[in-house]
């Protein structure tokens, strides 16, 4: 199996974060045009409601009203819900919510927290593949989740025949690559550290918190990465990593959303618990983007 035309123009997605107000409210103006911002800076679409977004801090209500407004804001452009959730008639509502509010597709982190069985796991996707019209993105996340499959349980989620995607965010490219030689599903890398590795692992596209700041430099890593010039890729994956690297050392969606108000676009800060940045976390981010640059 390949990837056809229109899954092939779909290779960008930005995890669109989640501006809130003072009061932790959601800002949905400023949420609105990051959306059309991001868009221009040439994404093939937009992951609403993951872990970039805080969906795990928002109601259920809230990720309906940010979904609705992120879809508007991208005004025809692909959109992917993200409904995942512990218990999965949580996430079924969540899904049918998404569907009857035009997303393109939907996807889910497996259910946490309380160390589900793989088949439990399995048996969670396949019910809300099953009962949703949209095509499914597995998401393989084991760093947040605690849930570390192996080789063959992810060729088998990816399997099913109404699980079109996998979010894979893993440092493992070897795993990577076997599922994808294996079942031939769309995988999108979900490491912005080692989206080089990733595409030569066998990556189609790419989906990470960092294309809020700098989707440029992604963007580049691809072109250069198709005209076999790898030196200069590895290159520019080099200065994506140096911010990166500041990037998650001082609090990554709350520094996410400093550079982003850099821009132009407020985004407000991360919800509590979250800490804000310091005057020398400032400066540390401040110092490398001008460094490093955007692209």
């Amino acid at each position: 199996m390949t990837a056809n035309r229109e899954e092939t123009e779909k290779r960008f997605l930005v995890p669109v974060v989640t501006p809130f107000n003072d009061d932790e409210t959601v800002n949905y103006d400023a949420l609105q045009r990051l959306v059309e911002y991001l868009l221009q800076q040439g994404a093939d679409g937009v992951y609403a409601c993951g872990s970039s977004a805080e969906c795990f801090s928002m109601t259920e209500a809230e990720r309906m009203k940010v979904l609705e407004a992120v879809l508007e804001a991208a005004d025809g452009a692909f959109v992917v819900a993200h409904i995942g959730a512990i218990a999965t008639g949580n996430s079924l509502r969540l899904a049918r919510h998404a569907e009857k509010a035009g997303a393109g597709a939907i996807s889910s982190v497996p259910p946490f927290y309380f160390k589900y069985s793989f088949d439990e796991i399995m048996q969670y996707y396949v019910d809300i593949a099953d009962h949703s019209g949209l095509p499914m993105m597995a998401y393989n996340f084991p760093a947040s989740t605690n849930t570390n499959f192996n080789v063959a349980q992810l060729v088998e989620i990816l399997s099913y025949e109404k699980i079109k995607y996998m979010k894979f965010t893993d440092m493992d490219c070897f795993m990577l690559e076997q599922i994808k030689s294996r079942t031939g599903k769309f995988i999108y890398s979900g490491k912005d550290e080692i989206f080089l590795s990733a595409l030569a692992a066998g990556a189609d596209g790419a989906i990470g918190t960092s294309f809020n700041v700098m989707l440029g430099k992604y963007l580049k890593i691809y072109r250069l990465f198709l005209e076999g010039n790898m030196q200069m890729a590895r290159a520019v994956q080099h200065s994506a990593n140096e911010i990166v690297s500041v990037l998650c050392s001082t609090g990554l969606l709350e520094s996410i959303k400093f550079l982003i108000g850099r821009k132009g676009i407020g985004c407000g800060h991360a919800r509590k618990p979250f800490s804000r940045l310091t005057e020398e976390s400032k400066r540390r981010l401040i110092e490398v983007v001008e460094r490093e640059g955007f692209e």
